[in-house]
């Protein structure tokens, strides 16, 4: 006779074995992850099962700084395509001339640092390292004047903070715009500091030009002159209703359906204030960017090309001004060419 206890036992064996798949089933997709995170526990497996285990996910820090090496390792090769508005002035249109994900990581660039201070016409900004934190230290933008301290006015409402030139993607994306403007810009001319620029609903800048009224001096002890030839403006976020980029006195070809044809909603008249047909005025489209030209061979700035950043309605614009310079002697270098003609140097001889 087969004692009770073996029978016992030999009914709990049976019932273990017919729930143990059951068990394995439930348990081993919640243990995988436990082994895959733990190099100490995977060291008990199978060395056979530790070669297929993938590698610990990244971190968050790490999949973006994956993401930032991805879109700098495909800027280089980037491809934009333009349409020319206007010959005289010359004002282009460039469709796709950032990515929008350089877009977005130009944007993240001025989340991650501080940006001291915000003008219009920065010579020597501050730039120092500081965590992430919710939102671009944007300061007022200001009016650069000829000559005086630069000003705060009613006309421009909007919050800019410049861009360090030597970030790698910021530098890749002033060499591509070196690149457009071929030999227009010599190696030799440098550009000014890159601007971004954001607008919420309400904010402007009225009607006003990039270049002065007179040649600057630069801060480094050369006393070179030089003055903005050229400028760029790249939208790298458009949500937003509102907020266009109007030049009243540039003149456009073509008739209302032609426009659309060639352009679709992205370029058409302007209008001024009284309803007056009058220019050309740009949507905000993230990545695209307006290219003008400023001044004349001689250095002399065309007013034509006065324009105005209308007042956003709703939502957000960011862009991002970028400025080519041109060198136009050197300070001062106007009395000495006046004295020599009059037949002295300005200088006593011994």
């Amino acid at each position: 006779m087969i004692p009770v206890e073996l029978v016992t036992l030999c009914m709990i064996l049976t019932s273990v074995l017919k729930v143990l798949p059951i068990l394995i089933f439930a348990l081993v997709p919640c243990a995988l992850p436990l082994y895959w995170s733990s190099p100490s526990l995977q060291a008990f497996l199978p060395s056979l099962i530790q070669q297929w285990i993938p590698s610990p996910s990244k971190t968050q820090d790490e999949g973006v700084a994956l993401s930032s090496e991805r879109i700098l390792a495909a800027c280089p090769a980037h491809k934009y395509t333009s349409e020319i508005i206007s010959l005289d002035p010359l004002v282009i249109y460039i469709n796709n001339f950032t990515s929008a994900a350089e877009a977005s990581e130009l944007i993240s660039i001025g989340y991650a640092n501080t940006l001291l201070p915000s003008l219009i016409h920065p010579h020597n900004p501050i730039l120092t390292s500081s965590p992430h934190h919710s939102a671009p230290d944007f300061d007022p933008s200001f009016i650069s004047r000829s000559h005086g301290p630069n000003s705060l006015v009613s006309g421009r409402t909007s919050h800019s903070a410049p861009l360090e030139p030597t970030h790698p993607l910021v530098s890749c994306i002033l060499s591509r715009a070196r690149t457009f403007l071929g030999s227009s810009m010599l190696s030799s001319e440098p550009f000014s500091v890159p601007q971004l620029v954001r607008y919420h609903p309400g904010q402007k800048y009225n009607l006003h030009t990039d270049f002065w009224p007179e040649h600057q001096v630069t801060s480094d002890g050369s006393g070179r002159r030089f003055n903005r030839a050229s400028s760029f403006f790249v939208y790298l976020h458009a949500n937003c209703t509102g907020g266009e980029t109007w030049f009243p006195r540039v003149e456009i070809e073509g008739s209302e359906d032609e426009l659309v044809r060639w352009y679709g909603d992205k370029v058409a008249r302007g209008t001024s204030e009284e309803g007056e047909e009058m220019g050309v005025r740009f949507k905000p489209v993230v990545g695209s960017a307006i290219f003008w030209v400023n001044l004349d061979k001689e250095g002399n700035g065309d007013r034509r090309v006065v324009h105005a950043g209308l007042e956003v309605q709703e939502g957000e614009k960011i862009g991002l001004n970028i400025w080519p310079r041109r060198f136009f002697g050197w300070d001062g270098e106007e009395e000495e060419v006046k004295r020599e003609r009059e037949g002295w140097s300005g200088k006593w001889k011994e």
